[in-house]
């Protein structure tokens, strides 16, 4: 699990600065341009020092199996020129272990992987301390988590989490889903020696199936946060017209010996997205999104502090989109309508957001927060296809799936929920049975400021009315947009860089806020690719 912030995209081919770059308030340097081993492709930016970037290099396996086949490590110099590039040994008393994840934690950096021991029935979680400058993780395997399984096909699954100081280390173990039980997971708590401070195995007086733990948190002391979601009686998100779920977190104090649970409710509303962060005084900040309508829509915000120690709720507070935020995609038609329905109260047809997912909870220093969401959904259409049939011909179905990553929505909340200002950017972007791969987008904070990166059309630059192209997987007339977002909740947008002169194109999922005004970035053409730094000069 990651809670840095996403950011990404590049260039590739030989052209000048000056002919690419577009904006006058960054800097962009580009690093030597590279071949991709066959099959493989760059997961993730895993971390930064003085000495350059470190990335995860990943290669599938073949379709039917989960997990990739081969784990490389990557060095990038300062230049973004790559120094070293190693293939990790996935063995253990000659079996193959299985990737999960590679976290610099303490000052150093640790391999975790898994092996599922099918005669005991038992999955093992694995820490390996890995070499900064030989990229090599040490012979020595330390068992730091296990829960029970079934079978290979149900061993459940291990996620992480690091405390702001970066003092604990957080493993939580979800056990398998057993139909007809509660449901059970563990709790491992480790410092930056990597040494077992508590653990916990945590039986919920709910059934498996009727929850979902949505999120956690490690404080600097060694507490742990868990958020979810409980389903009454059937897990259906709706019953009767209304919402059938329930959130709660679960808090358990740094020797794990006490447990307090607190239910978080909202009357009248769809608590549609909710997540949390453990601020510099220890409460915890909950925000989200809320709807009138049901569970795909946002209206509002929904804000409050929780104090752990008391168990007070304050500075509770709902508040809604104003109407032009939450029409700004209709027609002038539907708008009509949403408008003559907010003046009849007839809540069933009036205006609300949909399809927003809550992507980023950042906290002010005043103790308010910034809300990041994106617009995000898949249709799936069902056609019949001449070539889609079995070997014996004869046509059969087909299905295709189009990712759509829509508008942001970025809401700035006063200490006491109120909030101060919402911002939507324009964004419209659709590509069909890739997963999204490079769409989406990258952020960056940069003092006051919030910077948005994101692939687009090049047209809507041509124009003075409203953004009518959208990104559609191809580089034809692509160029990266930069939205800037101010202190007061103005925007700002303009065209970063260019690149129909290299059919190349940017991966904003993959990437790194590095610096204080610095990010990682990164962009492909085939086999080939380039890393650069992009520096922030307003």
């Amino acid at each position: 699990m990651r809670t840095s912030f996403l950011i990404f995209f590049f260039t590739l081919g030989i052209i000048t600065l000056l002919s690419a770059q577009l904006n006058d308030k960054t800097q962009l340097d580009w690093g030597q341009e590279l071949s991709e081993p066959s099959g493989t492709f760059l997961s993730e930016i895993i971390t930064s020092n003085e000495t350059g970037i470190y990335a995860l290099r990943e290669k599938t396996k073949q379709q039917g199996f989960d997990g990739p086949s081969k784990i490389y490590l990557e060095h990038y110099t300062p230049q973004m020129k790559l120094r070293k590039s190693v293939k990790l040994d996935m063995k253990y008393n000659k079996k193959r272990v299985e990737f999960e994840d590679i976290i610099p934690f303490g000052g150093k950096l640790y391999l975790f992987t898994s092996f599922n021991n099918e005669a005991k029935r038992i999955n093992y979680l694995f820490a390996q301390e890995v070499n900064y400058r030989r990229l090599q993780p040490s012979r020595k395997l330390t068992k730091v988590a296990e829960n029970p399984t079934k079978n290979r096909a149900r061993e459940g699954y291990f996620d992480f989490s690091i405390s702001k100081d970066s003092s604990k280390l957080l493993i939580y173990n979800q056990n398998p889903e057993r139909r007809k039980t509660q449901e059970t997971f563990s709790i491992y708590v480790y410092d930056q020696d990597m040494t077992l401070l508590w653990e916990k195995e945590v039986t919920l007086p709910y059934p498996d199936q009727n929850v979902n733990i949505e999120s956690f948190e490690i404080d600097n002391d060694g507490n742990v946060y868990l958020m979810n979601t409980v389903f009454d009686k059937s897990a259906k998100e709706v019953k009767k017209g209304k919402a059938n779920y329930r959130y709660t977190i679960l808090a358990y104090s740094a020797t794990g010996e006490k447990f307090v649970e607190y239910p978080l409710e909202l009357k009248d509303y769809f608590i549609t997205d909710l997540t949390f962060k453990i601020a510099n005084d220890g409460h915890l900040v909950c925000a989200g999104f809320y709807s009138q309508k049901g569970i795909a829509n946002a209206r509002g915000t929904y804000f409050f502090r929780l104090n752990p120690i008391t168990k007070e709720i304050y500075a509770n507070n709902t508040k809604e989109f104003d109407f032009d935020l939450r029409t700004a995609d209709l027609s002038n038609r539907k708008r009509s309508r949403a408008e003559k329905a907010e003046q009849s109260g007839e809540v069933r047809k009036q205006a609300e957001l949909r399809s927003f997912s809550l992507d980023h909870l950042i906290l002010r220093n005043d103790g308010g927060a910034v809300l990041v969401g994106e617009q995000y959904f898949v249709d799936v259409v069902n056609s019949f296809d001449n070539f889609a049939g079995n070997r014996f011909g004869g046509g059969g179905n087909r299905y295709d799936y189009y990712y759509h990553y829509n508008d942001l929505i970025i809401a700035n909340i006063r200490p006491n929920g109120e909030i101060e200002w919402a911002t939507r950017i324009p964004k419209e972007q659709e590509t069909r049975n890739d997963g999204g791969y490079f769409s989406s987008y990258a952020m960056s904070i940069v003092r006051d400021k919030l910077f948005f990166i994101f692939n687009d059309d090049s047209r809507n630059y041509d124009r003075d009315d409203d953004r009518l192209y959208g990104f559609n997987g191809s580089t034809r007339r692509t160029l990266i947009s930069l939205a800037q977002i101010n202190r007061d909740g103005s925007l700002e947008m303009s065209p970063l860089i260019n690149n129909q002169q290299d059919n190349l194109l940017f991966r904003p999922k993959v990437s790194r806020q590095t610096g204080k005004r610095e990010m990682i970035l990164f962009g492909e053409r085939g086999k080939k690719f380039k890393l650069a730094t992009l520096q922030f000069l307003d």
